[in-house]
């Protein structure tokens, strides 16, 4: 009977090491994940903003209900008078620096390699950072970057691509892969963003190309940034109709999500950021303007987004160096401020009714 019992107690034992080990590796699990897929938009749900470079602008958006912008170019340190705003609001920001390197590493590329890409001069301007002339160089001088701001206590995260040319389609993807290694290696727990863009079309019409998800993979992107915008048009075509956009993108947002799961894109994995429109107007020193949304329409798209599974809410923008004089924007349209606001308080409900 002894015998059985130290049995009994030797099972008991061995069992109970057993759930103890299977309960620490499952921790060990989820930090790995943590670290190797960092996201700092869920659970909490953020609202963002883009181009809240300026104090004025800041207190602007943090009145709207934005928690987080994203700059491009290098971010505001922490002891900058745009830095003390945003410590003061408790406004965090993300990274933008990488995407604009990449695109300009991205102009010098096609330049020396003479692509014929039509629209070159609209989507690169001109060829102003010729000192990145291979990849090697761009990756130093990231890696130079994330030295510089792994202590800055305002950067959150990185936004790491933006527009990209047919031509050239999924030219990035490799390299986005390197810049994610050089992030894990400097600054594991921010998460690197890659940004997509299509446009909201006339009816149900799907305003998205293929090859824009070329650039896509696991291994590069934490997060999936969607951008979507009406595309511009010419100042000699009259304001459409109310009704003439689906700015649920009831087609649209399908049509991209294919594109990406293609792809090995899981929004459980790299969770999705909404980014819509909150801008309007002339378009500066050209012929065309965009259609400016109403309160209303912003607050569709921006349900939309969040009832298609976006984590996170950002609009676009507060500045941009397109937009005319007499453009509108969060910073002049009350109309817009309304939009925002009505925006995140429709993804908010629709966050807490569906955890």
């Amino acid at each position: 009977m002894t015998n059985m019992k130290r049995a009994f107690y030797i099972l008991t034992l061995l069992l109970i090491l057993a759930i103890l080990s299977l309960a620490i590796f499952q921790f060990i699990t989820r930090q790995m994940q943590k670290q190797t897929s960092p996201n700092v938009f869920t659970p909490t749900h953020l609202a963002g903003g883009f181009i809240v470079d300026t104090p004025a602008r800041a207190m602007n958006a943090a009145a709207n209900g934005i928690q987080v912008v994203f700059e491009y170019g290098q971010p505001p340190a922490r002891n900058s008078t745009l830095g003390q705003k945003l410590q003061s609001l408790h406004m965090k920001v993300i990274d933008g620096y990488i995407s604009s390197m990449l695109h300009y590493y991205e102009c010098h590329r096609i330049k020396v390699l003479n692509l014929s890409v039509p629209q070159w001069s609209q989507y690169c301007h001109g060829d102003y950072y010729p000192y990145l002339s291979n990849e090697h160089v761009l990756l130093n001088t990231i890696a130079t970057h994330l030295k510089q701001v792994k202590d800055n206590p305002l950067v959150i995260g990185y936004w790491v691509l933006d527009d990209w040319v047919s031509q050239d389609a999924g030219s990035a993807g490799q390299i986005l892969i390197d810049i994610h290694k050089l992030i894990q290696q400097y600054t594991p727990e921010r998460p690197a963003i890659c940004g997509f863009g299509g446009q909201i079309e006339p009816g149900i019409n799907s305003g998205w190309s293929d090859w824009i998800a070329d650039n896509f993979s696991p291994q590069g992107c934490d997060n999936v940034g969607l951008y979507i915008y009406v595309a511009v048009l010419p100042d000699t075509v009259p304001t459409p109709a109310q009704n003439t956009y689906d700015w649920s993108m009831s087609r649209l947002l399908p049509t991209i999500f294919a594109s990406l799961e293609k792809r090995g894109w899981d929004i459980t994995k790299e969770p999705l950021i909404g980014i819509g429109q909150a801008f309007g107007g002339p378009r500066n020193n050209t012929h065309f303007y965009s259609v400016t949304p109403t309160a209303k329409d912003i607050e569709i798209q921006s349900k939309s987004f969040c009832e298609y599974g976006a984590s996170a809410l950002v609009f676009y923008g507060w500045d941009n160096t397109e937009f005319g004089p007499t453009g509108l924007t969060p910073m002049n349209s009350t109309e817009i401020q309304k939009g925002i606001r009505n925006g995140i308080a429709a993804c908010r409900l629709y966050w807490n009714t569906h955890r």
